[in-house]
């Protein structure tokens, strides 16, 4: 015997479920451009083509699981920088700045413009994302929900 409107409650948590997941991913997604912008702010800058070459790569798991990497290096503008950029994000203090990245430092006082960019970029940036996350999923069953928790039905 099932309780009265059951079936509705299942369909309704199947659909939240499903919006929950994609407003999730659409969330990802928006972080992962927000690391990648903040990471070429905070990559030295020669020619540019360190900062191009940071970007992010979308793949999926098993079971759909949405996957982003942010990454540095490839090639970029005819020029494999993958060493350059291992180089310049592990030992950049070890380098004299060059006249481009004390231009880019002075454009942004107050932003370090260096080495461990990427690494900064996400740590920067992690608990934004988290509080995104656990805002998006709230969202969503507060819309699916009404007006909010009821303690009423919490009789475990």
């Amino acid at each position: 015997m099932r309780a009265e409107g059951f079936d509705q409650l299942v369909i309704a948590l199947r659909h939240a479920g499903e919006r929950v997941e994609d407003k999730a991913r659409k969330t990802m997604r928006r972080g992962a451009d927000k690391i990648v912008k903040t990471a070429q702010l905070y990559a030295p800058v020669d020619k540019h083509n360190l900062e191009d070459s940071i970007h992010k790569e979308i793949g999926y798991e098993r079971r759909g699981r949405l996957k982003i990497d942010i990454v540095m290096g490839g090639e970029v503008n005819g020029v494999n920088v993958d060493r350059y950029a291992l180089l310049v994000h592990e030992n950049y203090s070890s380098l004299k700045p060059g006249a481009g990245t004390i231009a880019k430092r002075m454009a942004n006082p107050g932003v370090y413009i260096g080495e461990k960019f990427l690494e900064r970029a996400m740590a920067d940036s992690e608990a934004k994302l988290k509080n995104a996350m656990i805002s998006a999923v709230a969202e969503e069953w507060t819309l699916e929900g009404g007006e909010g928790d009821s303690d009423d039905d919490d009789e475990d």
